[in-house]
């Protein structure tokens, strides 16, 4: 072959049809190159079109036939049959008519992409002659040039010759006629017209297609043909017309509509022409799909772009797209296509998309993914398609084009259009799910107030958080010279991580702007507070705390405390241990009661600070100065507990005594009041006794006090003697007497009796022993059983002192009525006897 459009030679069989001269009977193969009957069966097909006859002026010979295969011989082969007459009769008279066959091999015809205007013109211009053997013959065949055919195919109108084509795809025989008045063209113009028309079927149709240039009368079966009309079951074309109807056959009407839009896009008829002859592999019969397929060859990306579009579409079929067209040389409408379709693929689990996203993934398609973003209709559609597609960008591309993660996400957070809640909801989400975070990001959280707001929330909303992005922008903030630029939340956040290098320190703002970004923010805190093992941050936590505590906003807050600052484990500071006493005391239901931080410290400066630092928190809030006098008398006050009561009394002379004493009233004469385990100091006591109510206080108190001096008898008669009122002994005195007496014994009781009774009148002694006893059966019986003792004793000493004689100087009755004083306890003491 010649390079270019040139011609080549071909190896070609042949074979002749006709009538030995003089012969009467019917035509036979008069020779052939080919062996046995192969020749018979091409020949027998082309002539069962009919003889020409004289009243057909448009049916002039010569007529041609081209075959690709035939029923008794389906293999392809690139054939023409062509019928001459030279003049001869038979012996009949008749015309005596040839067939000459060429036959051409499919494989070199399609090497050649030999068409039929090229057989065409080699039989014309140089027909070759036929050997005297039966040998192959050697046939210069040139080239047909695809723009012929495509000048051709415009001429006769792209919708005609493309809806003749698509009928033959659906395997319809159409004959093509003239129209009214209208002439055909001479035979080579009739097969130029042929082979435009099955030029816009894919080269391998002609394998089993066939043409002719004139029927007669018989009928036969081959597809496309010029013929004066059609017969039933054909379907017309008329020339010059207008397009036939679309064929039935619903892959047919595709791979035509298909053609005609490929058409439409390029207006290069060429060029399709050019490829359709391309494609040679020969097919046997009418298969419109897999004309379909090399259709889509042709029109590779806009076909498999339509195949997304209606909601198909395969994986492969874009590689080999992208393999024809990279993806930097497609428009923006194709990209968004197959870009779209690889990363919903690739978030499906397909790997291959992953892949070819990879590798043809270009700063374009990324910027299409932040347009599709941007165009959702809703926040969470768009934050929806934010969270898939930069998944796929992690997965995927991200190894491939390393950066890419980062310059769609940047553009992301940094779009105006998106809210700064969406912008910091997704800055986390990246961070929680990926470990993906950019600096501009951190930037957007840091000085952003709405932004950061949203990343906190997340942040404390998430059950298994990491703290490692908080703490990178802690160590972020650090770094930056200008402590102003830092948030506040951001300082209390460095606080949690014990952050001593922080610029600037935490207050009770900052703590609220962190913990308020969402709803139980503050046992949040608490608890990573407690996971960094960070106590401290109860300072600047505790008005918010507080405050949230107060209102019942949050429940847990207590449990949190409890849990960050144990009261039974050493103190980090005494400023920790008050705020954790004063708050756990607040919010009711404490584990333990009164202050029990305070009871751990062990140094002065300890507990200098904790008083300090109660000061500050009670000062200007007589609720909490209220809380705090009742939390420090709470249980069994000890020495440090008056040691801060006596601070806090010397800083809040005024307003902490008086709600001291409130709370002491309040447990001296209400149902909790701690009798025996009290100790005032001196100060306190002269403000208490004061009240009319607390008038028994005192001499408890000197009761008590003398008792624990040990004080002689004497003593104690005077005490009791001098609380004595219209209504007797106090009743809290006789409760301090009684506890005494069961600890000391009834003799004690005896002998402060019985100087009660030496210094006063009316037995007031008598008075105190029945008085303590009265309702208490325990201690009537020890007073009892100890009477009754002495009474033996008594009785013994007289049994003994009868045996003399009394001496003339004794009183009678005195000693014995001295003596007897505990047997009136039986008769006074209700449930007593004798």
């Amino acid at each position: 072959m010649k390079e270019g459009l040139g011609e080549g030679r071909l190896t070609a069989h042949w074979a002749v049809l006709g009538k030995h001269p003089g012969q009467t009977m019917g035509y036979e193969v008069l020779r052939s190159s080919l062996p046995g009957d192969r020749a018979g069966t091409y020949l027998w097909k082309a002539s069962a079109t009919g003889a020409p006859g004289g009243r057909d002026p448009l049916g002039e010979l010569p007529w041609r036939v081209f075959l690709g295969g035939t029923d008794a011989r389906p293999e392809p082969v690139c054939a023409c049959v062509e019928t001459t007459w030279d003049g001869a009769t038979d012996g009949t008279g008749a015309p005596s008519y040839t067939w000459r066959l060429t036959l051409l091999d499919w494989a070199e015809a399609g090497r050649a992409a030999l068409t039929w205007s090229g057989i065409d013109r080699a039989l014309l211009s140089d027909p070759p002659a036929l050997p005297g053997d039966a040998v192959p013959v050697s046939v210069a065949v040139p080239r047909t040039d695809p723009a012929e055919l495509a000048e051709l195919i415009d001429q006769l109108g792209f919708d005609w010759a493309l809806g003749v084509a698509a009928l033959l795809l659906a395997d319809r025989q159409v004959a093509i006629t003239p129209g009214p008045g209208g002439a055909l063209p001479d035979v080579s113009g009739r097969v130029r017209v042929l082979d435009a028309v099955c030029s816009l079927l894919p080269y391998a149709c002609r394998a089993w297609l066939s043409a002719a240039t004139w029927t007669g009368q018989a009928q036969h079966d081959l597809r496309l043909f010029f013929a004066s009309a059609a017969r039933t079951g054909q379907i017309e074309a008329v020339l010059g017309a207008s397009p036939p109807d679309e064929p039935r056959d619903e892959t047919a009407r595709v791979y035509l509509h298909r053609l005609r839009r490929l058409r439409a896009k390029t207006g290069d008829t060429t060029a399709i022409v050019e490829y359709l002859l391309t494609a040679t592999e020969p097919v046997t019969a009418p298969r419109p799909g897999q004309a379909l397929r090399v259709l889509r060859e042709a029109d590779l990306l806009d076909t498999v772009a339509e195949e997304i579009r209606s909601g198909g579409g395969e994986t492969e079929d874009v590689g080999r797209v992208l393999g024809r067209y990279p993806a930097a040389s497609l428009d923006e409408r194709r990209l968004r296509v197959l870009t779209l379709f690889l990363v919903e693929s690739a978030d499906k689990g397909d790997r291959g998309a992953g892949r070819l996203l990879g590798e043809h993934w270009t700063e374009r398609a990324g910027l299409l993914l932040v347009q599709e973003v941007l165009a959702a209709a809703a926040p969470a559609e768009s934050f929806e398609r934010a969270k898939r597609y930069l998944g796929v960008i992690h997965t995927a591309v991200e190894a491939h084009r390393p950066g890419s993660f980062d310059e769609v996400f940047d553009s992301l957070v940094e779009a105006p259009e998106l809210t700064p809640e969406w912008t910091g909801t997704l800055i986390y989400m990246a961070d929680n799910e990926w470990g993906r975070s950019t600096g501009t990001a951190d930037r957007l959280v840091v000085s952003r107030p709405a932004v950061g707001k949203a990343w906190r929330r997340c942040l404390l909303d998430h059950q298994d958080r990491s703290l490692a992005p908080l703490h990178r922008l802690v160590q972020r903030a650090r770094d930056d010279t200008v402590a102003d630029a830092t948030p506040g939340w951001l300082r209390f956040a460095a606080v949690l991580f014990g952050d001593s290098q922080a610029q600037a320190p935490a207050t009770a703002t900052d703590a609220a702007d962190f913990a308020r970004a969402v709803e139980g923010g503050w046992r949040v805190s608490l608890e990573i507070a407690q996971a960094q093992g960070r106590p401290e941050v109860l300072g600047p936590m505790w008005p918010g705390l507080w405050s949230a505590a107060y209102a019942y906003t949050e429940r847990g807050l207590r449990e949190a405390v409890e849990r960050l600052v144990p009261a039974r484990e050493p103190q980090p500071s005494g400023g920790v241990a008050a705020d954790a006493d004063l708050f756990c005391a607040g919010v009711r239901g404490g584990a333990t009661p009164g202050m029990p931080r305070l009871e751990r410290l062990t140094t002065e400066e300890e507990l200098e600070e904790y008083a300090s630092h109660l000061y500050r928190r009670i000062q200007s809030d007589g609720e909490l100065r209220r809380l705090a006098a009742e939390a420090l008398l709470g249980g069994k006050p000890s020495p440090h507990t008056w040691w801060v009561i006596e601070r806090l009394n010397h800083a809040l002379p005024d307003t902490f005594l008086r709600d001291l004493c409130q709370e002491l009233h309040r447990r001296l004469t209400g149902g909790a009041r701690p009798l025996n385990d009290l100790e005032v100091p001196e100060y306190l006591m002269e403000e208490l006794a004061k009240r009319y109510d607390l008038r028994w206080l005192r001499p408890v108190h000197a009761f008590r006090k003398a008792v624990r001096d040990q004080a002689p008898h004497p003593e104690l008669a005077r005490i009791i003697l001098e609380s004595r009122g219209q209504g007797g002994i106090p009743a809290l005195l006789r409760e301090a007497i009684a506890v005494w007496t069961r600890e000391w014994g009834p003799y004690s009781l005896e002998q402060v009796a019985l100087h009660m009774d030496a210094l006063a009148t009316g037995m007031p002694g008598l008075e105190l022993c029945v008085a303590v006893a009265r309702g208490d059966g325990e201690l009537r019986e020890l007073l009892m059983r100890h009477s009754e003792a002495q009474q033996a004793r008594h009785e013994w000493i007289l049994a003994k002192l009868r045996r003399r004689p009394e001496p003339p100087d004794a009183a009678p009755g005195t000693g014995a009525e001295r003596q007897g004083v505990f047997r009136k306890l039986r008769g006074r003491i209700p449930g007593g006897s004798g």
